[in-house]
């Protein structure tokens, strides 16, 4: 008996809680008394919402961090990439626009030129200190002979002295085995210019103490021998020493010709 008392007593409390949530969900509704305490109690408890949704809060950030972070290290590697690839192509532009000027240069010295010439490219170079060599790309093939003098768009380079059929080697001015005739334009002294090994130096040996000669005097072919067509290019004159023992005028001269930078050249073959 007391068990059935105690039953119907609990429904009776669940009944009345029933009906009284009713209740107060009809006044809400109807009057919005509830709205403050709703208010109150959705404040008093955001903290502990951000609290619980904190560590997957956390975690979505950190995972847009990671996922950014690698991203802009992929985007800076692949631009930095780029940018080596960009000036790589613009050295090679730029390369191929002083090729292209020292082309046109070659070409306008050629028109000015009364004898045929061959264009040609340097092969290579040799770095012996006493020797001064050069090999070309052109040959006995291409009309190329020995003794045929060779310049650039400056001055006079040097002559070939061996000749293969696809190539050929020619000595320069400065090869301290070499030696070229030349003539003031200004006085009209004619004399013998030698290599010294340096690309900027010449030497004239044994002028007379008379000889009418004068810094930056320039020197050109003089077409003695038959080597060297006349009136080409050679050096100008940068200092001049006396020994006033012997009577004589020793002069240096630096060479026109770009002896040591040059990539092409021309090759003269005089006309008969």
């Amino acid at each position: 008996m007391k068990i059935l008392f105690q039953a119907r007593g609990a429904a009776l409390q669940a009944l009345f809680l029933i009906v009284l949530s009713i209740a107060i969900m009809v006044v809400d509704h109807r009057f919005q008394h509830l709205e403050i305490v709703r208010s109150n109690l959705a404040l008093a408890i955001s903290p502990l919402r951000y609290l619980v949704s904190l560590p997957a809060t956390a975690g979505n950030w950190l995972g847009d961090w990671f996922t950014s972070h690698t991203e802009l290290l992929e985007e800076n590697e692949t631009l930095k990439a780029e940018g080596r690839i960009l000036n790589a192509r613009l050295q090679k532009l730029e390369i191929l626009a002083e090729e292209n000027a020292r082309l046109r240069n070659l070409l306008g010295s050629s028109r000015k030129i009364a004898d045929d010439v061959i264009v040609a490219e340097l092969l290579s170079v040799d770095q012996s200190p006493y020797r001064r060599l050069i090999e070309i790309n052109k040959g006995s093939s291409d009309g190329v002979k020995i003794g045929h003098a060779v310049i650039d768009d400056s001055g006079v380079m040097g002559q070939v002295i061996h000749v293969n059929a696809q190539s050929a080697t020619t000595i320069l001015i400065s090869d301290p085995e070499h030696a070229i005739p030349v003539q003031f334009i200004r006085s009209g002294t004619r004399s013998v210019a030698f290599g010294r090994g340096s690309t900027r130096q010449l030497e004239l040996r044994y002028l007379p103490a008379t000889a009418d000669i004068m810094i930056d005097d320039e020197l050109v072919t003089s077409g003695l021998g038959g080597r060297f067509p006349p009136n080409y290019p050679v050096a100008r004159v940068t200092s001049i020493s006396e020994d006033r023992i012997r009577g004589f005028v020793s002069v240096i001269a630096e060479p026109k010709a770009q002896l040591d930078s040059s990539r092409e050249v021309l090759v003269i073959k005089p006309r008969q």
